[in-house]
């Protein structure tokens, strides 16, 4: 199981010997084997890579993140196809039950809420906020019609960063973070999806023509508090987003937390999540999809 995401920030040379990637960097030269990356991020504006490294790289199921200037990603290039019974996986994504899709997705915001309300509290954030959080789990109601996770989401970045807080600021050090972050674990899900058969395009709940991750964005919502958690305990008083905070924010993947009863690194769980997604898909049951865990969350902790 590949395990490891490889950050390049300057401007390395990438090509593929044998079934490594080869990087070379200045004088030195660093051998990865591809069997153990999942995702590899280009910082670098000025970074050269071979076509045949990129072909192997989808043979692999190895997304590559490309950043702008500003080091945030702003795309992604994976596998076309990386299953071997992808017709028949499209197939039965394509006759899901538009009432199992409601179920599953007021399940996960459900799950998505719950880890919103982890954090508040581990944070020790306003009590008020966490009773907020807590009666709007209880209102959530079939395919979320009533938007719980909308009215959520301003109680709980209120109550992290402050009333003046906004996500449409991108100039903002902790939005900065929290992008990245999320970015990163876009990227997993994007592989994973692609791995597993599915066709990310396809969602549950999103649905946008011009969006080619509406899977994806499914998936990964009960993922996004183990980002915020980080960023909480790490960027309060940051001014920018450092080489070191994106390293840390992509070795979050390989933080531990709790799923099922059992201890994983976070991208172990997030194929877990994968194919308990499927399996509740194909039969309904809901003991097949259960809630990551973040109050156990390696990631949660402050790294100052």
């Amino acid at each position: 199981m590949s395990w490891r995401t490889v950050l390049i920030k300057d401007g390395e040379y990438l090509k593929l010997k044998l079934d490594n990637v080869v990087i070379f960097k200045e004088d030195y030269e660093y051998v990865i084997p591809l069997s153990d990356i999942s995702i590899i991020v280009l910082e670098g504006l000025q970074t050269t890579l071979t076509t045949r490294l990129l072909s192997a790289l989808t043979k692999y199921n190895i997304s590559l993140v490309i950043c702008d200037h500003t080091h945030i990603p702003t795309g992604i290039y994976h596998a076309y196809n990386g299953h071997s019974r992808a017709s028949k996986m499209l197939q039965k994504q394509l006759l899901w039950d538009d009432g199992v899709k409601g179920v599953i997705w007021t399940e996960i915001i459900k799950h998505k809420i719950k880890n919103q309300l982890e954090v508040l509290r581990l944070n020790e954030a306003s009590p008020e906020a966490v009773e907020k959080l807590r009666t709007y789990i209880q209102e959530i109601q079939h395919y979320d019609i009533t938007n719980r996770e909308g009215h959520a989401a301003k109680v709980y970045f209120n109550a992290l960063f402050g009333n003046e807080f906004s996500r449409q600021n991108d100039d903002f050090a902790i939005n900065a973070a929290l992008n990245y972050g999320y970015s990163i674990v876009r990227a997993q899900f994007a592989r994973l999806t692609v791995a597993y058969g599915l066709v990310p395009m396809i969602g549950v709940f999103h649905k946008s023509e011009y969006n080619q991750f509406n899977l994806v964005d499914d998936l990964m919502e009960p993922f996004r508090p183990f980002v915020d958690s980080w960023v909480f305990q790490n960027m309060q008083d940051a001014k920018f987003l450092t080489f070191e905070n994106r390293v840390a924010l992509v070795d979050l993947l390989n933080k531990r937390a709790v799923y099922k009863k059992g201890n994983y690194t976070l991208g172990v769980i997030m194929e877990k999540y994968i194919t308990d997604f499927i399996q509740f898909m194909e039969t309904g049951d809901f003991s097949k999809l259960n809630n990551p865990v973040l109050k156990s969350f390696e990631g949660a902790k402050s790294e100052v």
